[in-house]
């Protein structure tokens, strides 16, 4: 209840289900064209109906909780359609060394997906009611790892070490112990918020468990007493070697900025009031880092890139949408409301990941 729900798949490299809120591929290079009626051009190319429901399919199957949301609210749809015309751009550009290196990843992938397909029966159940097959998921693999490929080919030591100096909170290993008083709570099923106490008593309960804290008192007791963290309050509030990036971001701060060993005031998030203690934090410098964290500063860089070819960039491939008119019913729609390419912030402990290629 203090990770952060919406850090970008991108940022978590190469993954089995990396970019999942944004493309499917095409079939791979010389495959046989799809057929279909046109629903987009852009400069280069254009993508039929028959290949982007066939992108949603597999794109359901992953994020089952999309479906009626797609379907609810054309401009998302529109949106989701966008993101995957960029996405068989930028693979188009990618280099030969890129593209072997995807190959190679995509490998990997697949043999943790057919894994995952022994025993994770909604999965199979889902492939199997969407008539999809393997070579579906292999060809949305090859598309995303080619663009990760592609765009971290393109950052340079120079802005991977500016990056690690202006976010160093991110890559930070911390490990920290809190209790968190929530003015919130999450139904994990509709994912519905109800308040549970105003900010005032949220504040003046953390006051109250800091200073019984700072007393002398028991981590492990108060926490299972106080706390409303379920991914915490068991284990005396501990979250160990964990990098701050993954948390929130008025955490992350305290995480990385607070003095280790000393009890702070309590900080406040969108869950309510935390009371931290940091344990220990490790800062390494940039040319100590583990190739590990050398990838993920990476991933950080390139997703900048990313960010500016959608904004500057992507404009110039002279995009014509042309989805078919939503039929129209007596329910009020939400014309005009911004569409989000992820879902709302939860309060889940963290977020769901796949193994990650090696």
């Amino acid at each position: 209840m203090l990770h952060s729900s919406r850090i970008s798949a991108w940022r978590k490299g190469t993954l089995l289900f990396v970019a999942l809120l944004l493309v499917m591929t095409m079939a791979a290079c010389g495959a046989k064209k799809e057929t279909g009626t046109e629903i987009a051009t852009y400069k280069g190319g254009n993508v039929t109906d028959t290949e982007f429901d066939k992108y949603l399919a597999v794109f359901n199957v992953m994020q089952p909780g999309y479906e009626q949301i797609i379907e609810q609210m054309p401009q998302f749809k529109e949106q989701i359609l966008q993101q995957y015309i960029s996405y068989k751009i930028l693979g188009s550009q990618a280099s030969e060394d890129a593209k072997k290196k995807a190959e190679e990843d995509v490998k990997e992938q697949m043999k943790q997906y057919k894994e995952a397909l022994k025993t994770n029966t909604e999965l199979k159940a889902a492939m199997d009611a969407k008539k999809l097959k393997d070579k579906d998921m292999e060809n949305f693999m090859s598309l995303t790892a080619t663009v990760v490929a592609h765009m971290n080919s393109k950052v340079t030591e120079e802005e991977m070490k500016k990056e690690y100096e202006t976010n160093g909170a991110n890559y930070a290993t911390v490990t920290v112990r809190h209790i968190l008083v929530a003015t919130v709570e999450t139904d994990q099923t509709t994912q519905e918020q109800k308040e549970i106490r105003t900010p005032e008593e949220a504040l003046a309960r953390a006051k109250e468990v800091k200073a019984k804290l700072e007393a002398g008192g028991d981590w492990t007791a108060l926490a299972k007493e106080y706390s409303d963290d379920p991914g915490s309050k068991e284990t005396g509030g501990q979250y160990k070697d964990e990098k701050a990036g993954s948390w929130v971001d008025a955490f992350k701060q305290a995480a990385y900025t607070q003095e280790i060993g000393k009890i702070g005031d309590p900080v406040e998030t969108e869950y309510g009031y935390h009371v931290i203690l940091v344990e220990k934090r490790d800062t390494p410098a940039f040319d100590k880092l583990s190739e590990e964290d050398k990838e993920a500063v990476k991933s950080a860089v390139a997703y900048t890139h990313m960010n500016t070819f959608m904004t500057d960039e992507l404009s110039k491939y002279e995009i014509d949408i042309k989805l078919p008119e939503p039929e129209t019913s007596g329910a009020p729609t939400e014309s005009g409301k911004p569409a989000s390419d992820a879902p709302a912030a939860t309060d889940a402990p963290k977020a769901t990941e796949a193994p990650a290629a090696k």
